[in-house]
């Protein structure tokens, strides 16, 4: 997915979690969440945030590969456990967050193994990165968020 889905999908349920999860801190805890729904692809030299810190990405991409290790649910537990001991918003933030941006990523036709290296299946969907069947759903996410706002105002 574009990193654009990704943010949307990331706010979308960053959204819902407010109310699930009962969050006192709303706005740290959207900003997390969102921050986190594009971190994995760190692991991708030329992604949005991949471009932004060349340096972590070139280490991680010749270590990992794309939609390797960091496209796993290892790095998100791990995260999660540092974050919850600074603040348990902010460790469900960063699960909400990167697991939001795996959903999305089993959802490509490329997929992920959440898994590996335990177990290397993959699960992919139907939809090509940067398709129009993408910019559909980016746009059917931004109006579920448009109505999100509507309802919780």
């Amino acid at each position: 997915m574009m990193y654009y889905t990704h943010l949307a999908f990331g706010l979308l349920v960053s959204l819902i979690s407010i109310n699930f999860f009962d969050i006192n801190n709303q706005i740290m805890f959207i900003l997390i969440a969102v921050l986190f729904s594009i971190f994995p692809d760190i692991d991708e030299r030329k992604s949005k945030i991949g471009k932004k810190y060349k340096s972590a990405s070139t280490i991680i991409n010749f270590i990992f590969g794309h939609r390797g290790f960091f496209h796993t649910i290892f790095v998100p537990l791990i995260l999660f456990l540092g974050f919850n001991y600074i603040n348990n918003e902010f460790g469900i933030a960063v699960l909400v967050g990167y697991f939001s941006h795996l959903f999305m990523d089993a959802l490509t036709k490329h997929g992920i193994s959440p898994l590996a290296p335990l177990v290397n299946r993959k699960i992919n969907g139907p939809f090509k990165t940067n398709s129009l069947l993408e910019k559909v759903l980016f746009l059917v996410i931004v109006l579920l968020i448009l109505y999100l706002l509507l309802l919780y105002s």
